[in-house]
């Protein structure tokens, strides 16, 4: 704010310029705000200069099973395919044709997913599929087999050669024959009822017919000794069989939390998120989410604190939990190769604040955001010191955040340059694309902003070459977008029914602090010349200025003003206009306003259809005498 006192008149007026906006600040009471900040700025967002404007609308595309548990896309081949887990249901969608069922009979929570090997992979907390652009399949059924044991002779022995896969009770062993012997043990005894089967020199075998199997014992009975290999030393017998190991499958099949890592790429897939293993996660095969090793897994700290999600940190993979107040609640693991093999160390890196919600992790720009039980925090790290810590990065919107119910739903998204949270219809961002404010204590916090009726339980962030796409499913099965692909006029109003529903007005305003002009002791008296609000310009527009003072329990109303711009493209003469200048236009106030200990001035906008910003606001009174009371 610009305040300088002017000589027009006696007693002398005072100007007051408020501009140069940021976000919104529910920190403080509104009487203490910063003049360039907001303590009620609904449905505001940050222009491309920072300056404030009325959000988006939205509009419901299609609809499916409620709720809507994930919303997905992916490449596979050529294509672009969109997927959506609504309910009990994996549906295939897009914007223009109905949604298609691909699978029914799901586990109704919310889900994941992650794209690897051409394929998409869902985990839904009781099921862990494939999709492969045709049909959707668990993974279960062609899970990799793994080689367990090579270089064995009949009797037994050998080389361990790769772990039990969690996801198949299949199993290979590989035999070295000696030409003599016809009974081969294999690596396991109590081996399921499933067919056994036997490749000898290259010729396949079927159980029953060359041979027999006693599943107490795990031994093959050949019914002609198999030949030594025509290389001495080489593998020539392999047999594959079923071992169930009880709960195996289930482990992987829990799992709601996923992420890409591996040593130099992410070529591999890290999974948790099982209530029955809180604080356990497991890692896939190099370039195969088939294939999760039996012993390829880590316990993260205790068990009494769950893991919550990852997220990156330069080269390490952060593994965030719960908080109880004891132990470390983020864990950095690094990927190297060990004697050729792939390990994946762990060590403590945070200790104090946990997540509270598994669908709160972004990462804007470069800084992973996740939420915590006192607002969003950031994973940092500092230079000097190697130290992480996770640092609060929304102060000025926590006071109202941490009141909200049902904070363990909330969902996040990163969208150009935001990141937006959501919970109860309503949405808190942080504007990653404004410098970040340095508190007293040395942190950064970014400007924010407040969106009502979005109702979004969960968010789909669609990038490709230079754009963003954001779609958002509601817990009444609806699939959503926002309007960043219609006209001008359109795109400011929100259609919870599509676009053949009705239009709803977004309810947007900019109000100052609760200013008392520099001294609550002094009466002042706005003058009703030359106080105006300097408005953004749109085609379509309008703003109503309202006014609250000390003495008043609501604002009123001083001003109405529709503030359009002509274009033959849109021409509706019930409020035709013959301004055709685009650039910002004054609505002047004409109001005056007798003897205030403080003032706050109010514009709103409660139109379909209408864009609105805030560039500035000017204000001239005088002092009027002491306040008595």
């Amino acid at each position: 704010m610009n305040r300088v006192e002017l000589s027009y008149s006696s007693p002398a007026v005072q100007a007051v310029r408020y501009d140069k906006f940021r976000g919104v600040d529910f920190s403080t009471d509104p009487s203490l705000v910063a003049q360039s900040r907001s303590p009620y700025a609904p449905n505001m967002i940050s222009d491309s200069g920072g300056q404030p404007e009325k959000r988006l609308g939205w509009r419901k595309l299609q609809s499916v099973e409620a709720p809507v548990n994930g919303l997905y896309y992916g490449v596979i081949g050529q294509n672009t395919v969109f997927l959506a887990h609504g309910g009990t249901k994996l549906y295939s969608w897009t914007e223009s044709s109905a949604p298609v069922i691909l699978r029914t009979g799901l586990t109704s929570a919310p889900s994941n997913m992650f794209a690897m090997g051409g394929k998409l992979w869902i985990l839904t907390g009781g099921e862990y599929l494939c999709y492969d652009g045709g049909a959707v399949t668990d993974v279960s059924a062609s899970a990799y087999v793994p080689i367990t044991v090579i270089a064995r002779a009949p009797a037994g022995g050998g080389t361990v050669y790769e772990d039990v896969n969690l996801m198949t009770p299949r199993r290979k062993n590989y035999f070295t024959a000696d030409g003599t012997a016809k009974v081969y043990q294999l690596d396991a005894a109590g081996i399921d009822s499933a067919a056994v089967e036997a490749v000898v020199n290259g010729t396949s075998m079927t159980e029953g017919s060359g041979f027999t199997v006693n599943r107490t014992t795990g031994q093959v009975t050949f019914t002609e000794a198999p030949a030594a290999p025509a290389v001495a030393g080489q593998d020539n017998v392999f047999i594959t069989f079923s071992k169930t190991v009880s709960g195996y499958a289930d482990r992987i099949q829990g799992c709601t939390i996923c992420a890409a890592y591996g040593v130099g790429t992410s070529d591999r897939v890290f999974v948790s998120g099982n209530p029955n293993y809180r604080n356990w996660d497991w890692y896939s095969g190099l370039g195969d989410p088939s294939y999760f090793p039996d012993l390829g897994y880590n316990q993260v700290g205790t068990e009494a604190t769950a893991i919550m999600g990852y997220t990156r940190l330069g080269s390490y993979l952060a593994v965030v939990k719960e908080d109880n107040g004891q132990d470390s609640t983020v864990f950095l693991r690094s990927a190297q190769l060990i004697d050729g093999k792939p390990a994946f160390p762990l060590e403590r890196a945070v200790s104090g604040v946990g997540a509270i919600s598994k669908r709160s992790f972004a990462t804007l720009l470069d800084e992973p955001l996740l939420l915590g039980g006192t607002g969003v925090f950031a994973l940092t790290s500092n230079l000097i010191t190697a130290d992480r810590t996770l640092q609060s990065r929304s102060g000025f919107v926590d006071a109202q955040l941490t009141k909200e119910d049902g904070l363990t739903e909330a969902s996040a998204v990163e969208w150009k340059g935001y990141y937006l949270l959501a919970v109860n219809s309503r949405c808190y961002i942080l504007d990653g694309r404004q410098p970040k404010v340095r508190n007293s204590e040395g942190k950064y916090a970014y400007e924010c902003y407040y969106w009502e009726n979005i109702p979004a339980v969960c968010w789909m962030n669609y990038r490709r070459e230079d754009q963003q796409t954001l779609y958002f499913g509601t817990a009444d099965g609806r699939i959503c977008r926002l309007n960043d692909d219609m006209g001008i006029i359109d795109r400011y109003a929100d259609y919870p029914d599509g676009l053949t529903g009705g239009a709803d007005a977004i309810h947007a305003a900019w109000a100052t602090k609760m200013d008392d002009d520099g001294n609550p002791g002094v009466l002042k008296t706005m003058l009703k010349k030359g106080c105006c609000v300097t408005m953004k310009p749109y085609q379509r527009s309008s703003a109503k200025v309202c006014i609250r003072t000390d003495r008043d329990a609501v604002d009123w109303q001083v001003r109405y003003q529709p503030i359009d711009i002509f274009t033959f493209e849109d021409i509706d003469f019930s409020r035709f206009t013959f301004n055709a200048n685009d650039g910002p236009q004054e609505i002047f106030l004409r109001k005056k306003v007798k003897k205030y200990k403080r003032i706050q001035i109010i514009i709103k906008n409660d139109a379909a259809k209408e864009g609105f910003g805030v560039y500035g606001i000017s204000k001239f009174f005088y002092t009027a005498g002491y306040a008595k009371k």
